[in-house]
C-alpha cells in the first residue's frame, strides 16, 4: 500500500514540475511586471525567477527527470514482483510510459498552457523554495553544460534584432485582432510600429491641395480669407506659389487686425509670420514626430532632394496615422474622410487622390504603396501610361476602371477587389 501512495505522490510531483515549466515559460513578463507593481509578491518572485531562466529551467528539469526516473524504477519493481522478470519489464515499458506520457506530460502541459498565469501564480511559493534549494546542484550542471558548449561550433546569431522584436509584437497583435474589445487598440499599436517605415511623403498634403495666400494682397482681403478658412495656419507666398515666405497663424492675424483698426496702416504682414520650416520628403514619420516635439511646431513644408516644394505635413497628420481621422467642428467632411461610393455593379468608386494607406486601412486590403502614394499614382505606375476614361485594368487581382478624368489626373476610379 505504501508503494502505491509513493507512486501517486511522485506522479503528482511530475504533474507539478511539467505543468510549472510550461506555465512559467508561457506566462507574460509584462503581465507579471504589472501585477508586481500592484503589490503581488508571487508575481514579483516569478519575475525574479524568469530573469534567471537558466537556474529556473535547470531546477525544474532536474526535479522532473529525477521524479520520472523514480516513477519508472518504482513501478518496474512493483510489476516485476507481480509478473516476474520477463513480463514485468515488458509491461512496465508500455504501461508506465503511457501513464507518464499522459499524466506527467500531455495533461499538465495542456492544462498549464491554457491557464498559464493562474498555474504559475499558484506554483510560485513552492517554486521559489525549490529553486533556492536546488541552486548548488543546478549551478554545477550549468557549469558542466557551458564547458561542453565551448566544444561545439559557435552560432553567428547575435541578440534579437529590432526588426525581429517588431515582427514578434505584430504577430502577437494579429493573433488578437478577432477580439472586438482590443481590435482598435491593436490597430493603433501596429500603426505606432509602422511610424519608422512610413515617410512624410506618404501622408503629406500635396502642393496642389495646399491653401495659400499671396503676401502682397491687400490686408482686407487677407483678413476676409483667413477668417473664413477652417485652417489656423496659412502659408504666404510671393511671386509664385512655390516661393513660401512665411506661415501666418490665425492668432497673429488678431494682432494684425487690432493694430490695423487702431489706425496703423503701414503694416508689413511678413513681420507677423513665422519662418517656414522645410523637411525632406524621405524623413520617416517617427523622426518627424520627434522633430515636431523638439521644435514645438505643428506645421512643416515638404520638399524633395532638390528643394522643390512637394506638400505640407502637420502634427495632426502624423497622429492620424496612429489613431485615425481627427476631426473638429471646423473640418470639412470631405477633408477628413475617405470618399467611398458603392456602385450598382458592386464596385467601390474612389477618388484618384485617395491614398493607398487610407484605402488599405479602411478595406483591410494590401495594395502596395512602395512606388506610389495615391490610387491614381498606383494605377499609372503599374500600367506605365495615363489611362483614358472607360479603360479597365486587372492588377494583382484587383479590377480598376477609370470613370472620370480631369485633364491628365485620374479623378474617379471604380475598384473591384479579388473574390475571396
Amino acid at each position: 500500500m505504501t508503494e502505491y501512495l509513493i507512486l501517486l505522490f511522485l506522479l503528482g510531483l511530475s504533474f507539478f514540475f511539467s505543468g510549472t515549466e510550461t506555465a512559467v515559460t508561457a506566462v507574460s513578463k509584462p503581465l507579471l511586471h504589472e501585477h508586481a507593481k500592484q503589490g503581488s509578491v508571487r508575481a514579483y518572485r516569478l519575475n525574479l525567477l524568469k530573469n534567471d531562466s537558466a537556474r529556473l529551467l535547470g531546477s525544474l528539469l532536474l526535479g522532473n527527470n529525477v521524479v520520472n526516473i523514480a516513477i519508472t524504477a518504482l513501478s518496474t519493481s512493483m510489476l516485476i514482483e507481480v509478473f516476474g522478470d520477463h513480463y514485468g519489464v515488458l509491461i512496465s515499458t508500455f504501461v508506465v510510459s503511457t501513464v507518464v506520457l499522459v499524466f506527467s506530460e500531455i495533461l499538465p502541459k495542456t492544462y498549464a498552457i491554457n491557464n498559464a498565469f493562474s498555474f504559475a501564480m499558484s506554483a510560485a511559493p513552492f517554486l521559489s523554495v525549490f529553486v533556492t534549494v536546488m541552486t548548488p546542484i543546478v549551478n554545477l550542471l550549468n557549469l558542466l553544460s557551458r564547458q561542453i558548449m565551448k566544444l561545439l561550433p559557435k552560432s553567428d546569431q547575435g541578440k534579437t534584432s529590432a526588426d525581429e522584436i517588431k515582427a514578434e509584437i505584430r504577430g502577437a497583435l494579429d493573433l488578437q485582432t478577432d477580439d472586438p474589445d482590443i481590435c482598435q487598440e491593436s490597430g493603433m499599436l501596429k500603426s505606432v510600429l509602422d511610424l519608422g517605415d512610413v515617410t512624410v511623403e506618404d501622408i503629406m498634403i500635396h502642393r496642389s491641395q495646399i491653401i495659400s495666400l499671396n503676401a502682397d494682397l491687400p490686408l482686407s482681403e487677407i483678413f476676409d480669407f483667413v477668417s473664413r478658412s477652417p485652417f489656423s495656419r496659412i502659408p504666404l507666398w510671393r511671386g509664385k506659389r512655390d516661393n513660401i515666405i512665411g506661415i501666418l497663424h490665425s492668432k497673429a492675424l488678431l494682432r494684425i487686425m487690432n493694430t490695423y483698426y487702431k489706425g496703423y496702416k503701414n503694416i508689413h504682414i511678413q513681420d507677423y509670420t513665422s519662418k517656414p520650416w522645410f523637411v525632406l520628403n524621405t524623413r520617416s514619420l517617427l523622426d518627424q514626430l520627434h522633430a515636431f516635439k523638439k521644435r514645438r511646431e505643428h506645421f512643416a513644408l515638404v520638399v524633395d532632394e532638390y528643394g522643390v516644394l512637394e506638400g505640407l505635413v502637420t502634427l495632426e497628420d502624423v497622429l492620424e496615422e496612429i489613431v485615425g481621422d481627427i476631426s473638429d467642428e471646423n473640418d470639412p467632411p470631405e477633408e477628413s474622410t475617405l470618399q467611398i461610393h458603392k456602385t450598382d455593379s458592386g464596385a467601390f468608386r474612389l477618388e484618384g487622390s485617395a491614398t493607398i494607406r487610407d484605402i488599405n486601412r479602411h478595406f483591410k486590403w494590401e495594395l502596395p504603396d512602395d512606388n506610389a502614394a495615391t490610387l491614381a499614382g498606383y494605377i499609372m505606375y503599374e500600367t506605365e501610361r495615363i489611362p483614358t476614361v472607360g479603360q479597365s485594368f486587372v492588377i494583382n487581382g484587383f479590377t480598376f476602371t477609370i470613370v472620370e478624368k480631369d485633364k491628365n489626373r485620374l479623378a474617379l476610379i471604380d475598384v473591384i477587389p479579388p473574390a475571396r
